[in-house]
């Protein structure tokens, strides 16, 4: 019973090391060779500290053989170091046993450190270095004691059992764990590439937008005409200069940025109607515009929200079939403005109009899903709501709820 309790301790002091070690890989989620250098360095003088300051010999003239775990592990990690340092400590361990023999030992790290490099397979070491430390232990033990070999030998072999299982648990548990690791770190990665493959698209369908109004109005152009150069040329350089600002998002491949600043929100909705007057009366589209005759401002980024502005009314000239009728006007209750886009269009299903905000979903046959998406994304860093109501065959309401700055 006493042995059990012995093997039993043995174990648990040696995982306590281990289990640090595993916590602060999985805490740091790196893979930094001088860095896992160090750690792995720390993590063997930990294990041979505390083995021979709190474990037990299972047999007093037998020394430790496990304490070869921290070899084993700094060449399963690789690190030139590590086997250097786990060396020293075990040859000056083995000295206290066998001081007139400590060449054997000295020759046999040598050895290790000269093939490290060219192991694939840490059990095998494992097997190979126990077996050739039990049967020169078991010699040098005949030679030093004057013990029954065959009493040697079962104690040897008892020893080697133990140790090697331990050994192969620990080398399992930190394989194992580093693998879970890797397969975390690539996840990772998937998701960070698949946010990036969002990020482009989203700034791919926006900048779409811009370019479509510029081509719109190229189409109307008359170059002998002094009133299209007047009236075209200043909203194709807004339109020019609003995509060189949606191209930043490509740079920043991050969350949207928001800078805001105290506008007027009317101001804003004005200067989206001036860009699609000419193509309201293009498309014979009937425009009702009933924005409340007060200032009301709002902490917003102007740029932003004109994307979002831009995109809702897109959507709804998009909609529209014959006698096409876009309706805008502002409610304002407490300290909230609600701005309201509704077309007499094709209108959404009901089954669609609750994944409307998702990315990527779209029923175009050419739409990306994105637009709505971003959009959402925009009002919602703005503290407010994006809501839609829609019946197919009759309308599509869009509501865009902000929170009003009161200026005294």
């Amino acid at each position: 019973m006493e042995v059990i309790n012995t093997l039993f301790l043995n174990l648990m002091h040696i995982m306590f090391p281990v289990s640090i070690y595993l916590l602060y890989v999985i805490y740091k989620k790196t893979y930094n060779k001088k860095e896992n250098d160090l750690v792995v360095i720390l993590f063997i003088a930990s294990i041979i500290y505390i083995t021979l300051k709190f474990n037990t010999l299972v047999f007093t003239h037998i020394p430790f053989l496990i304490i070869n775990l921290g070899l084993i592990i700094a060449i399963l990690k690789q690190t030139k170091l590590g086997v250097i340092f786990a060396s020293i400590l075990c040859i000056i361990y083995y000295f206290d046993f066998y001081n007139q023999f400590l060449i054997i030992f000295i020759l046999l790290y040598l050895l290790y450190y000269v093939i490290y490099k060219n192991i694939t397979d840490t059990f095998k070491v494992a097997l190979v270095v126990m077996i050739i430390h039990s049967l020169i232990i078991f010699i040098l033990t005949l030679i030093t004691t004057d013990f029954n070999m065959l009493i040697v030998l079962f104690q040897i072999i008892f020893v080697f059992v133990y140790s090697y299982l331990i050994i192969n648990v620990i080398i399992y548990i930190i394989k194992r764990a580093e693998e879970i690791m890797k397969l975390h770190m690539s996840y990772k990665e998937i998701e960070q590439d698949k946010q990036i493959k969002n990020r482009l698209f989203q700034i791919t369908h926006e900048v779409k937008n811009p370019i479509a109004v510029c081509k719109g109005y190229l189409d109307m152009f008359d170059v002998d005409n002094p009133k299209c150069a007047r009236e075209y040329v200043p909203i194709m350089k807004e339109e020019i200069s609003r995509t060189l600002y949606l191209l930043e998002d490509f740079l920043a491949m991050n969350k949207v940025k928001i800078n805001k600043d105290i506008i007027d929100i009317n101001l804003l909705l004005e200067d989206i109607i001036n860009h699609f007057t000419l193509m309201f009366q293009e498309k014979n589209i009937a425009f009702s515009n009933k924005l409340k005759d007060e200032e009301i401002y709002i902490n917003g980024d102007y740029n932003r929200l004109t994307q979002v502005f831009l995109n809702l009314f897109k959507n709804s000239v998009e909609a529209l079939k014959d006698n096409g009728k876009i309706d805008l006007w502002t409610e304002t209750k407490k300290d909230k403005v609600y701005i309201k886009i509704k077309d007499n269009g094709i209108g959404i299903k009901k089954e669609n109009l609750k994944h409307i905000k998702e990315a990527f979903y779209t029923t175009k046959v050419r739409g990306t899903g994105l637009g709505v998406s971003l959009s959402n994304e925009i009002i919602s860093a703005h503290d407010g709501e994006l809501l839609y109501d829609s019946k197919e065959g009759e309308f599509t309401l869009v509501t865009v709820i902000l929170p009003i700055i009161k200026m005294d």
